[in-house]
């Protein structure tokens, strides 16, 4: 019975193993287990996860590396960082010189919606605070923080945001900018994605400006070595075409003209233009008394004009649609300036640093074409000078003294007849002798004019008052010119023996009732004067004609005098001059 109760025992020992065995106390090493296994695997996708966004960041760091146009490179950065990431949206914003937003490069958002958005960002707000603060900020809802200025009508809803800022050594070049994580929130890993990026990106964007910058230099090398070309050829005309048509191009511009100042008449001139609008600014003028180009051309230091300023020449830009002008001012010479001006549309970015200088480096070249042109101009009237005194002496010394031995002879043939009709005609031949000598002496100073100057010479506008009052007189006047008038009067003498003529005549044609009119310009003696004589009723005891008073101190002004005098038997005689 022993026997069997231990047979029993150690049968119902091992049934009590085996029940043990699967009692749920033993399952605990097997869950253990197959939660290490679950958490291997996990990690292991996590490590697989890891190494394909590695990949990914070196994929997305040689996109960004590998080109060297920079408006490229900024879109490679925004398109590769929304990839990285798993961003719905991306963009970069480039800082200007001024800290503000210059360019904002965005992918992901159809053009459908962005043409249906009132504007693009413009640096405030929460895009505002990431310029002011170069930090990364990482949120769950942009509306949450406080920064936050909300969207632009018909821009589309965001969530998830994630800025980080770009620096190209230790400047902070701008800023990059994801929107709307795929699976809801940007994570850690996404922000240390980002930052790295960013740091590959700011490597690439410094040596696509080194690039640009070389590229640059060397165009404007070129383009400064083409118009020395064209100046040193005496292609003065084409040289400063050319500047404009290389201010338009390296600048990057809309609109390049050239103005000049005409301070007599209170005006500035275009005086050529190049690009959008240019046909409607030539010889379009503005005022000068007083504005900003005044203050630039006094100062002699370039400008950036806005279009919201308020000035004169917010006309020449709103006239062509452009938001910004640098404005350059150049010397001619001590009495002439100009200015270069270089505009862009409103859209367009702002001018920089180098936009400023290379147009200042034009602006230097224009002054030396103008110089190099008013040179060859003041040679070219040398030339005709000496041209001009060769055939006043040969005039001189040959055709008049031949006629005056003529008339000398004849005179004394005259002498020899005696009263009657063959002396009378031969005295006659005498005067028309005499008067060809007159007219062969003014001629010589009118020989070889200087075509480009004469429209504005004493000659000229005598003349075109003349020919204003002709048609109120009962003929046309006696005009002489002697002596050399032109080349002994500058623009402001002009203008005065302009305004005597004109005052004198016109007191004729209201006052003289004259029939005959004789005008008289000369210059001799270190002294210009101008003579009018009329055979008028005369001016009577008391003239009491104010604008003779003007022309009397404008003579006294200069150191020179004036006078009216009744003629004998009847008319009057104007006299005026002063010393040149």
């Amino acid at each position: 019975m022993g026997h069997t109760l231990g047979v029993f025992d150690g049968h119902k020992g091992e049934c009590m193993d085996e029940e043990r065995q699967n009692t749920p106390f033993a399952e605990g090493p097997k869950l253990e287990f197959e939660l290490l296994l679950t958490q291997l695997i996990e990690r292991a996708h996590e490590v697989l996860a890891t190494q394909m966004r590695l990949r990914n960041l070196i994929s997305a760091t040689n996109s960004v590396v590998e080109n060297l146009d920079l408006p490229t490179v900024l879109t490679r950065i925004a398109e590769s960082a929304r990839q990285l990431v798993g961003a719905r949206y991306a963009a970069m914003g480039v800082i200007g010189e001024d800290g503000q937003l210059e360019q904002f490069i965005h992918v992901g958002m159809e053009e459908e919606i962005v043409a249906q958005i009132d504007h693009l960002p413009e640096g405030k707000g929460l895009l505002g605070a990431l310029i002011q603060d170069p930090q990364p900020v990482r949120l769950k809802t942009i509306s949450s923080d406080q920064r936050s200025s909300g969207f632009p009508a018909n821009h589309p809803p965001m969530e998830s945001f994630l800025g980080v800022p770009i620096r190209v050594r230790d400047e902070v070049y701008g800023n990059l900018y994801l929107t709307d994580q795929v699976d809801g929130v940007f994570s850690a890993d996404d922000e240390a994605l980002a930052q790295a990026l960013a740091s590959s990106a700011g490597i690439a964007i410094s040596n696509a400006r080194l690039f640009e910058e070389s590229r640059y230099r060397e165009h404007l090398s070129s383009a400064l070595g083409e118009v020395n070309r064209q100046i040193l050829a005496n292609d003065e005309e084409g040289a400063i075409q050319s500047l404009i048509e290389n201010t338009l191009h390296l600048g990057d511009a809309d609109l390049a003209c050239v103005l000049h100042a005409r301070p007599e008449e209170d005006i500035l001139v275009v005086d050529r233009a190049s690009g959008i609008g240019a046909d409607a600014l030539l010889e379009l003028t503005f005022p000068l008394d007083g504005s900003i180009v005044q203050t630039v051309l006094l100062d002699g230091k370039a400008r950036l004009f806005k279009r919201e300023e308020s000035h004169p020449l917010h006309g020449f830009l709103a006239r062509t649609g452009m938001g910004e002008a640098v404005l350059v001012p150049f010397d001619v010479d001590a009495d002439e300036r100009g200015m270069l001006v270089v505009a862009r549309r409103p859209d367009s970015p702002p001018f920089q640093t180098r936009d400023r200088e290379m147009a200042e480096s034009f602006a230097d070249q224009v002054t030396l074409a103008v110089q190099r042109s008013q040179s060859r101009d003041s040679e070219q009237r040398m030339e005709i000078l000496e041209d001009r005194s060769r055939i006043a002496r040969d005039l001189h010394d040959h055709v008049i003294q031949r006629l005056f031995a003529a008339g000398l002879s004849l005179q004394a043939i005259a002498s020899g007849l005696g009263p009657g009709e063959p002396a009378r005609r031969i005295m006659t031949q005498i005067g028309d002798i005499d008067e060809t000598i007159a007219q062969i002496r003014q001629s010589i100073f009118a020989l070889k004019a200087d075509h480009q100057a004469g429209s504005g010479g004493l000659r000229a506008r005598v003349r075109e008052v003349i020919d204003r009052v002709e048609d109120q007189l009962p003929g046309p006047p006696t005009v002489r010119f002697l002596g050399p008038v032109d080349l002994m009067s500058d623009r402001q003498v002009t203008d005065d023996v302009v305004a005597v003529v004109t005052e004198a005549l016109a007191n004729v044609v209201r006052h003289a009732k004259a029939t005959v009119v004789f005008v008289s310009v000369s210059a001799a003696k270190g002294n210009l004067s101008i003579e009018i004589v009329d055979d008028g009723v005369g001016i009577g005891p008391d003239p009491g004609l104010s604008g003779l008073g003007n022309l009397r101190d404008r003579a006294l002004k200069r150191g020179g005098d004036f006078s009216i005098v009744d003629a004998t038997p009847t008319g009057t005689q104007l006299s005026w001059w002063i010393p040149v």
